[in-house]
């Protein structure tokens, strides 16, 4: 039986930082959701979808894999590494269904599509963010290139790709609270971007600590990992 099968129960500090970060995400996210259902319309299932999507199920499948959930923190790396592509592939379906609302919503009121800085920053970071989603499956099947290539090469450019398109979705996220859709208040769209913001600080500190040790393995001498 593996060590990681033999962790000890979390400890206070642990479950206080994944209900800090859980809260820091949860609560952006329902004033959100509350501001387009209280300013219904067909639009309203962008925002809803896109802060659901990046807000819950992306932020989530990276702080599970992290160890850092509390829920998660017991379970061995392969079931948290399957519980990150189940949230990451249902979060990008739902997000992929916000940006068809969206082009949908144009044709229908004759707008121009990508017109705006929002618009430019969400087609760039979902693009990316299929990629980087394509490229974990090569990642989480490193046998296919070795020893071709390096399987730790391939999980750090993975990482490194997925913490940058963390920041992007987040950045989307909050910018699309700053356009002139927005019909919540203004102290509580600074309140999403400080919330959100020191949710991905949390969400990352770990993945970047991971992602600069495995940088040194690439530079060191050879082995050989699988």
């Amino acid at each position: 039986m593996s060590t990681e099968s033999n962790k000890g129960p979390p400890s206070v500090i642990t479950l206080a930082f994944s209900i800090l970060t859980h809260f820091l995400l949860v609560a952006p996210v329902i004033y959100i959701l509350v501001v387009a259902f209280g300013h219904y319309s067909f639009f309203s299932w962008h925002p809803i979808c896109m802060s659901v999507g990046v807000g819950l199920l992306i932020t989530e499948a990276v702080f599970s894999v992290s160890g850092e959930a509390y829920i998660a923190s017991r379970l061995p790396r392969r079931n948290r590494v399957t519980i990150h592509w189940i949230l990451h592939t249902i979060g990008l379906t739902i997000i992929g269904i916000g940006f068809i609302i969206i082009i949908v919503n144009k044709f229908n009121n004759n707008k121009k599509h990508f017109a705006t800085t929002h618009s430019q920053l969400g087609l760039v970071t979902i693009i990316l963010s299929v990629l980087t989603a394509s490229f974990g499956i090569l990642a989480n099947n490193t046998v296919w290139i070795y020893p071709r290539v390096r399987p730790v090469i391939i999980k750090v450019a993975h990482a490194c790709g997925g913490i940058g398109i963390v920041v992007l979705l987040l950045a989307t996220l909050i910018n699309g609270t700053y356009t002139k859709w927005w019909p919540g208040t203004v102290t509580g769209r600074d309140l999403i971007f400080a919330s959100l913001f020191f949710a991905g600080l949390l969400i990352l500190v770990k993945p970047i600590l991971g992602a600069f040790s495995r940088c040194r393995v690439i530079f060191g001498p050879p082995s050989s990992d699988t």
